[in-house]
């Protein structure tokens, strides 16, 4: 009981940067001496704004951690988040301790490569999982797409990634989608990890997954109270064991994961992707 009291915890930080990095998104890096030491790559805080009309906080990823201050990078698509994009430095902002069940960085060795998949505001996450990687003697291909403008090129090469980049247009990088550049540049990792849209991460799992490996996916679904107490963020996951309706793989179950508190990350082998 006192773990999961921990976990939901609400801390107050102070916001020490907040830079538009590209067009809607900005990179705030905020105080949080309580929360920072406990990050690991691929989890996420939940946000709280300071309208009391908006009850709901607003679900970021980790971006990256350092001693006690957090980077979180994030999109404005809504009032919570264009509230976020009008911090100042000095501002106080309420957040979760950090939520949910991150990559499992031991599924790579030392000495291995492992490739690093991100498309849009999926590509955040990617930093602090880079650098956790490369700290271990893993050597890191990072291949990420957007739409237009491209952000964390910088961060990333910082961390040690050989870095690909694609932009639908091609103004930048490669023109077309990660897949078109893992595919047309033939790159192969001993270890899969991805975050992205939906579409993004189907795509290169049934590619990874074609050359007989497994890939971890960090599901962007819509989260409701982000702490696992409503059923908001649900997808389906196969499971070789436990109650549910039989699927067609034969001995297997389809049982619903709650993304934010089972997730964010599954292995692409157990999402059911033709489902929620």
């Amino acid at each position: 009981m006192q773990d999961t009291m921990d976990k939901k915890r609400i801390l107050t930080g102070i916001v020490l940067e907040n830079d538009e990095i590209a067009a809607g998104v900005y990179k705030m890096t905020v105080e949080s001496v309580d929360g920072a030491p406990l990050a690991k790559p691929g989890q996420f805080v939940n946000v709280y704004t300071k309208d009391a009309s908006l009850l709901l906080p607003r679900p970021i990823s980790i971006c990256f951690s350092d001693g006690a201050e957090l980077t979180l990078v994030y999109g404005v698509v809504g009032k919570g988040t264009e509230e976020f994009s009008t911090y100042k430095r000095g501002d106080e902002i309420r957040h979760s301790m950090p939520q949910g069940n991150g990559y499992d960085l031991d599924a790579v060795k030392p000495g291995q490569k492992a490739m690093l998949l991100g498309g849009g505001i999926g590509v955040p996450p990617l930093l602090s999982l880079c650098y956790e990687l490369t700290a271990r003697e893993i050597s890191v291909t990072a291949v990420i797409g957007f739409k237009d403008e491209p952000f964390l090129i910088k961060p990333l090469l910082k961390a040690g990634a050989d870095l690909y980049v694609a932009t639908d247009s091609g103004a930048v990088g490669f023109k077309g989608t990660v897949l078109d550049v893992l595919k047309n540049e033939n790159l192969k990792g001993d270890a899969y990890f991805a975050c992205g849209p939906r579409v993004m991460l189907k795509a290169v799992t049934d590619h990874v997954l074609a050359e007989g490996r497994d890939i971890q996916v960090s599901m962007e679904e819509r989260m409701g109270c982000g702490y696992g107490a409503c059923v908001g963020c649900v997808c389906d996951i196969r499971e070789k064991s436990g109650a549910g309706p039989a699927s067609a793989a034969g001995g297997e179950t389809i049982v619903k994961k709650k993304v934010c508190k089972d997730g964010p990350v599954f292995w692409g082998s157990e999402v059911v992707w033709d489902g929620k």
